[in-house]
């Protein structure tokens, strides 16, 4: 199993640019809120609280995040409040528009992110870098390396560096 550090190794040079990286970042959000307006949907009521797939769906994905890289995760996590609240009043919505919006903005966040990658990056990866989940806790990485910027995070940075040619530049 790869590391964190591993992961964003590889990661790195194929996000060199800053448009890049800014749409990557905007794209996982656009992506949870694709899957979780309709998730929003399904709910249950748990000690008089409502509880959503939503819920659970923020839910793994900040224990994923976290699990990754603690502080980048917590900080991945603050956008998720609004996202959530987004996608539960986009699910108050009919039905019909709750499922064209979801797929609508599900086909943005891919040509915007693989456009980013052809017009700014030159090159793509596919699924290449761990598959589908990479799409809900992208910004983590990209957290990562703005508190490598920071200064912050220097034992990671360190085995980030290690293991092969140093982190790509903060900015293009």
């Amino acid at each position: 199993m790869m590391s964190f550090a591993d992961k964003l190794r590889a990661w790195m040079p194929l996000h060199e640019n800053g448009v890049s990286r800014a749409v990557h970042f905007v794209g996982a959000y656009l992506f949870i809120f694709s899957l979780s307006a309709p998730l929003s949907l399904l709910r249950v009521s748990v000690g008089g609280v409502e509880l959503s797939a939503a819920h659970a769906l923020m839910a793994a994905v900040v224990l994923y995040a976290v699990s990754l890289e603690w502080t980048a995760g917590l900080l991945m996590a603050l956008p998720l409040v609004p996202t959530l609240a987004l996608a539960e009043a986009v699910a108050r919505l009919p039905g019909a528009t709750v499922a064209i919006t979801a797929v609508a903005v599900m086909v943005v966040r891919f040509a915007l992110v693989v456009g980013a990658h052809v017009v700014f990056e030159k090159k793509t990866h596919g699924l290449s870098l761990g598959g589908p989940q990479l799409f809900l806790i992208e910004p983590v990485y990209l957290l990562t390396l703005a508190l490598f910027g920071l200064g912050l995070k220097r034992e990671l940075h360190a085995r980030v560096t290690a293991g092969g040619p140093g982190p790509a530049p903060l900015t293009s």
